[in-house]
């Protein structure tokens, strides 16, 4: 049989590509490599399985600080990592089973095995039983997400030096260990272990812990590390690490020299690199760059006129909702549709710790580099009557506006489930409407997004109850 699209990979761009171009008419097949892996690292290694575990331990918080919650009794004991890391498969299992039942649904071929590129209409795909055989198509997606980056001179053992692959596996968790990395992922897996029990140290070769965003969110988020005693080591690096004796000592560089301490893990979180070795693309003129990267234009075309590439392999924000709406580009450019560029200033990204942080656009940093005009406004939770009800007052909303025409240019929120109040903000900057139009939107009351419009309003030093 002969493909009109094949999609290499079932991560987000993968199964969403290959679910629109079936819609559209397309015979459609895609290849993966692993049928445990259905779905991509996010469904089995990284967003589902992850924020289930920080859902759990959210939950155990909360009743443990809360004994008296809803006159409930609350008996305290230890916790049940190997029952935390089971419901967060079986959460995985049930999405993977729902994606198999989609490619049915719309008649998309699954195949099993590793794919490389033979000519530029075949692939040769093998098994792992040893089975092999030759697919054809005329268009091809790439979609083959990426893997950790380790550090320098520093292998994983997958039992001591660990990737997030294994940290969401741990069933028996360590009394004190490091995490190598303050970004997202480094940040999340801090504040799990530490909500959990376990000592936890972040160290952050940058001089600010979430060094990617708004420097006003990173210096809160490690004031609220500092509160739960979470060690935050910035401007500092790994220097060394040897495995011994059940432990691994790190000797770490920072601003006053170095150390070495002994931790029962140590967890590196320092970004990812795009899985395209081994694809055989120098076979079909695919070309990459230094990284590792598919070049691709706003079509998601690579230079070989039927070839596209979307998610991870592309140097654009390695997130899933990102990679979503490319491989839907991929798969309209395929059927011969024409839809709308991304528009990459207004994709929010998140940030899943206990306490949360989310943000769309410009940070006040980047819009003062660039010579902007802007005024901020910003509005804290502890104002807002459903976050005392709550017991969630942490945090606030921050705006960054054009002075004359009170247009979106960035929004950044840290606080109570700040991944879902950032939605607001990303349509209405993705729609050019200002400030002042949320301001004057009606928010019910009592909700967090009323501090929304309270923060829009404070742009203007307005703010009712701030």
């Amino acid at each position: 049989m002969k493909y009109d699209y094949l999609v290499i990979g079932s991560g987000p761009a993968g199964h969403v590509s290959a679910i629109r171009a079936a819609q559209l008419g397309l015979r459609v097949g895609i290849v993966e490599k692993d049928m445990a892996m259905l779905g991509g690292v996010c469904l089995n290694e990284g967003c589902i399985p992850a924020k289930s575990l920080y859902h759990s331990a959210r939950v155990l918080d909360t009743v443990r600080r809360n004994p008296d919650l809803c006159g409930l009794e609350v008996r305290h004991g230890g916790i049940d990592m190997a029952g935390l890391v089971e419901k967060s498969r079986e959460t995985a299992r049930q999405l993977r089973n729902g994606l198999s039942f989609l490619f049915k649904k719309n008649s998309v071929d699954l195949i099993i095995g590793t794919a490389r590129f033979v000519d530029k209409e075949t692939v040769h795909v093998s098994g792992e039983s040893g089975e092999a055989s030759r697919v054809k198509a005329e268009k091809f997606l790439i979609a083959t997400g990426s893997a950790p980056r380790p550090l320098p001179g520093i292998p994983f053992d997958r039992e001591r030096v660990i990737t997030s692959s294994q940290g969401i596996r741990l069933e028996k968790t360590p009394e004190k260990m490091l995490i190598v990395g303050g970004g997202a992922i480094g940040t999340e897996f801090a504040s799990f272990f530490n909500t959990i029990g376990t000592g936890v140290s972040i160290v952050e070769i940058e001089d600010s812990l979430l060094p990617a965003e708004d420097r006003e969110v990173s210096k809160r988020m490690r004031s609220i590390f500092k509160q739960k005693n979470i060690e935050t080591l910035v401007s500092s690096r790994v220097k060394k690490v040897s495995v011994e004796s059940g432990a691994v000592a790190v000797t770490i560089e920072g601003p006053d020299g170095e150390t070495t301490e002994k931790y029962g893990l140590l967890l590196v979180s320092v970004g990812r690199i795009p899985s395209t070795s081994g694809l055989g693309l120098e076979k079909i003129g695919v070309a990459t760059d230094d990284k590792g990267f598919i070049p691709v234009d706003e079509r998601m075309r690579t230079n070989a006129e039927n070839v596209y590439a979307a998610g991870d392999v592309l140097r654009t924000p390695m997130l899933a909702h990102l990679a979503y709406a490319e491989g839907e580009i991929a798969a309209e450019t395929a059927a011969g549709q024409t839809s709308d560029p991304i528009d990459y200033s207004s994709v929010p990204n998140a940030v899943y710790s206990e306490v949360q942080a989310a943000s769309v656009g410009m940070t006040e940093e980047k819009a003062r580099s660039e010579g902007i005009d802007f005024r901020v406004g910003k509005q804290f939770f502890k104002s807002n009557g459903r976050a005392a009800v709550n017991s969630q007052t942490e945090g606030f909303i921050k705006i960054i506006a054009d002075r004359d025409t009170g247009g979106l240019l960035g929004v950044h929120i840290i606080g109570y489930e700040a991944a879902e109040s950032i939605h607001e903000f990303v349509v209405a900057k993705k729609a050019g409407l200002s400030v002042g139009d949320i301001a004057k939107t009606i928010h019910a009351h009592p909700t967090f997004s009323e501090t929304a419009a309270e923060a829009c309003r404070a742009v203007f030093g307005e703010a009712i109850h701030g």
